[in-house]
C-alpha cells in the first residue's frame, strides 16, 4: 500500500530503458548509442573517437567540457535519456635545444597543436666559433630557425646549433731548403683536412 502509484509512461520506461548517445564533438568514431535499464549500472563502450592533434580524455554530458565525468568502458547510473559529449585536449610537443659542441643551450620549451612557438632568443655560445642559428641534425651546416623566429611544425624537435669557425679557411705551407736548394713548391693547406707534404727533396 506504502508504495507509490506509477503511471504507464513510467512503468513502460522502467522496461524498455534510456538511451546513451555518444556525439564525437569535434573527432570521428563515435560508438554506437547504448541502451540503459532503469536502476541497473551500465558499462560505458570501450571505443575511444580520434581527433587529429588532439587527445580523449573521456565523456561529459556537456559539449563545451574541458574535463571528463566518463572514461570509455566506465560505468554510467543516470536513469534518463543522455548524450555524451567527447572531451578533448590539445597535444603538446617537446621542443630541445643542443648547443651542438658549444654551451648555453636555451631551456626545452612545449608548443600547443594549431599554435605557433615563438622559438628562445637566447643563443648558445663557443669559443673560436660564430652561431649560425638552429638545425635539425647534429651535422646541419644551415639554419634552418633563427632565435625569436617561428616553429609551427605539429610535433617533437631537438635543435642543434649551427657552428661556423672563426679561423681561416686555408693556410700556407712553405719551405726553405735553409743552406741548400730545390726546395719544393708552396702548399695550401685546408682548415680540418689532413696535408700531404710534397715529396721533393732540397740537395746541399
Amino acid at each position: 500500500e506504502g508504495e507509490p502509484r506509477r503511471t504507464m509512461k513510467q512503468f513502460n520506461t522502467e522496461i524498455t530503458g534510456y538511451t546513451v548517445s555518444y556525439n564525437a564533438n569535434g573527432g570521428s568514431g563515435a560508438p554506437s548509442s547504448q541502451t540503459k535499464t532503469h536502476g541497473v549500472t551500465l558499462t560505458l563502450s570501450s571505443t575511444k573517437p580520434t581527433r587529429s592533434g588532439y587527445s580523449f580524455l573521456g565523456w561529459s554530458t556537456s559539449s563545451s567540457a574541458t574535463s571528463a565525468s566518463y572514461s570509455a568502458g566506465g560505468t554510467f547510473s543516470t536513469n534518463a535519456n543522455t548524450t555524451l559529449y567527447a572531451v578533448w585536449a590539445k597535444n603538446k610537443y617537446t621542443i630541445s635545444y643542443n648547443a651542438n659542441g658549444g654551451s648555453g643551450a636555451p631551456s626545452s620549451q612545449t608548443k600547443t597543436y594549431g599554435l605557433d612557438l615563438t622559438l628562445s632568443s637566447t643563443t648558445p655560445t663557443r669559443s673560436g666559433y660564430t652561431f649560425k642559428g638552429w638545425g635539425t641534425s647534429s651535422s646541419s651546416t644551415t639554419a634552418s630557425y633563427q632565435p625569436g623566429g617561428k616553429y609551427t611544425s605539429n610535433s617533437s624537435a631537438t635543435l642543434y646549433a649551427v657552428w661556423e669557425s672563426n679561423a681561416p679557411t686555408t693556410y700556407t705551407v712553405s719551405y726553405n731548403a735553409n743552406g741548400g736548394s730545390g726546395a719544393p713548391s708552396s702548399q695550401t693547406k685546408t682548415h680540418g683536412v689532413t696535408l700531404t707534404l710534397s715529396s721533393t727533396k732540397p740537395t746541399r
